[in-house]
């Protein structure tokens, strides 16, 4: 990958007490654990934000305290924050007026390099509603207040903005098979699941850090960040049930998943698992991004 998109920062990777950075990360959380490790590697300085300030690994000086407020006009709280050249937005926005209270509050502040500053928002497929195939191109649910903040990011800063709408995330503490229990406590729970789509933090990680060195191709884009697969519910709640001697779906689950799977399979005429594509339901084609910024994601649930 190219390494042009980004102005590099000549201070050190991550240090509180410099000014500036190649990236600001307004929420570290789960995703920072992945991303972490991905900007030692590529050499990108980052600063990260939580509201109590904490440290957290990789930020030997802690994080900067901050709390994004909607409603309020006080720019006290940006003044806290270093200086980037891309923000990375990991709390969702929501409805009208939040992407351009925090664009325009933040630019206030750190007004050297806001006609050229880049933000990457993280989002959700799930603003994509519907069956069969669907894409980046595809319309959005613009029911979803989360839609419509990204599309007033994207309005706002044009080809200085990137969604990247994220697959089901897992990784670390999230494991799927402990989802099963949640989103299906019946059989005709169970009956209505169709396609899964997921992401690895892993990828999610190497997605951000694909963004910051390919821009030219994504900026002022809408992205599906998945695994590339279509995994069918059935398959595995079949699969994990039987995966040890208990059943391998968690605390709680219920020893008739395996029973149940294949009861719908009679009743349906499924004659093996996965199902096909038609009767998954949406599927999400998100080849389009892993091709622009040339990589592919590299953890998925066969591993």
């Amino acid at each position: 990958m190219s390494t042009a998109s980004i102005a590099r920062n000549p201070q050190p990777v991550s240090n509180s007490s410099i000014n500036s950075f190649d990236l600001l990360i307004l929420g570290a959380g789960w995703t920072y654990t992945f991303l972490v490790p991905q900007l030692r590697h590529h050499k990108i300085s980052y600063q990260a934000t939580k509201r109590d300030g904490r440290r957290v690994p990789g930020l030997a000086n802690g994080t900067v305290p901050f709390t994004f407020d909607p409603a309020s006009d006080d720019v006290a709280p940006y003044r806290t924050l270093p200086s980037a050249g891309v923000v990375l937005i990991v709390f969702p926005l929501k409805g009208r007026g939040q992407s351009t209270r925090l664009v325009e509050m933040y630019n206030k502040v750190h007004k050297e390099e806001a006609a050229r500053r880049r933000w990457i928002q993280l989002g959700s497929t799930g603003v994509w509603k519907g069956e069969g195939w669907l894409d980046r191109h595809s319309p959005v649910d613009m029911s979803s207040e989360r839609a419509v903040a990204e599309e007033e990011l994207l309005a706002l800063v044009g080809k200085n903005a990137c969604i990247l709408n994220l697959a089901g995330l897992w990784g670390g503490e999230r494991n799927p098979r402990n989802w099963v229990s949640r989103v299906a406590k019946t059989k005709a729970d169970v009956k209505r699941k169709g396609a899964l789509h997921l992401v690895h933090g892993e990828d999610v990680a190497r997605a951000i850090v694909g963004c910051l060195e390919e821009w030219e191709g994504v900026g002022a884009g809408r992205w599906i960040v998945c695994d590339l697969r279509t995994w069918d519910w059935w398959d595995l709640i079949l699969g994990w049930e039987g995966g040890t001697k208990d059943g391998g779906l968690g605390e709680g689950s219920n020893p008739e998943y395996g029973r149940w799977v294949l009861e719908l399979m009679q009743e349906q005429e499924v004659r093996a698992l996965p199902r096909g594509r038609e009767l998954l339901g949406r599927c999400l084609d998100g080849r389009e991004f892993w091709k622009k910024v040339g990589i592919v994601p590299r953890t998925t649930l066969l591993q």
